[in-house]
């Protein structure tokens, strides 16, 4: 791949590393950074989330259910779609070959790229990598419990979607222990996602919020 790929709108040059362009520019909560860089737990990570929608959930929603709500919310807003905080490739793979995964962990990419042939770039929710306007559906999954800047994370998901542009996301809510991660209250979301100009609305199924947004 040589020494990097040059951004055409700009004198930087992006790396290649492990065989994704490496588009990382944020930072991320350091015991999470060190945890998802573990290649075990990239591996073992589909045991546990294909059991814990329903765990958490409080046996409300299955992930059979959760990918179902998933097409059915993004895929009539029209490709391209993009997976932030794609891990190994779930949502990805669910939304078809005009999605592109992006994961700031090159251990869950490996294992992605493997089960999940498809596209991934490495990079960071809190600053997307992309033009405004150029997706048609976003999801972030769980992602959103671990970034470090959610409002800028759910601000950088509007700019790069196109007007009438639609996010599905499910997130852990409060109260609860935190364990190092951002666990919102449902206001405090749905104000955030508001705040940023999002039309918004969340449903709550035991410990996980499940939410359908849309530009406004």
């Amino acid at each position: 791949m040589g020494e990097g790929t040059l951004c055409p709108r700009c004198p930087a040059r992006y790396p290649w590393r492990g065989g994704f362009l490496d588009l990382r520019a944020h930072w991320e909560r350091p015991h999470l950074r060190l945890v998802n860089a573990l290649p075990p737990v990239a591996w073992l990570y589909d045991l546990w989330r294909v059991r814990s929608t329903a765990l958490l959930s409080g046996g409300r929603l299955t992930l059979a259910e959760e990918l179902a709500r998933l097409r059915a919310w993004l895929l009539p807003a029209g490709p391209p779609f993009l997976d932030v905080g794609t891990g190994t490739g779930i949502y990805r793979e669910a939304l078809g070959e005009k999605a592109l995964g992006l994961d700031p962990s090159p251990a869950f990419l490996r294992v992605a790229r493997r089960k999940r042939p498809g596209a991934y770039l490495l990079g960071h929710g809190e600053k997307l990598p992309f033009r405004d306007g150029a997706f048609g559906g976003l999801a972030i999954g769980p992602t959103w419990n671990e970034f470090q800047d959610p409002r800028r994370a759910a601000s950088e998901a509007k700019r790069v979607l196109r007007p009438g542009g639609r996010l599905f996301g499910l997130l852990l809510l409060g109260p609860g222990p935190s364990l190092g991660l951002w666990r919102p209250g449902e206001g405090e979301i749905q104000a955030l996602l508001e705040g940023v100009g999002f039309r918004a609305r969340l449903e709550r199924y035991g410990q996980l919020g499940l939410i359908l947004a849309e530009v406004g």
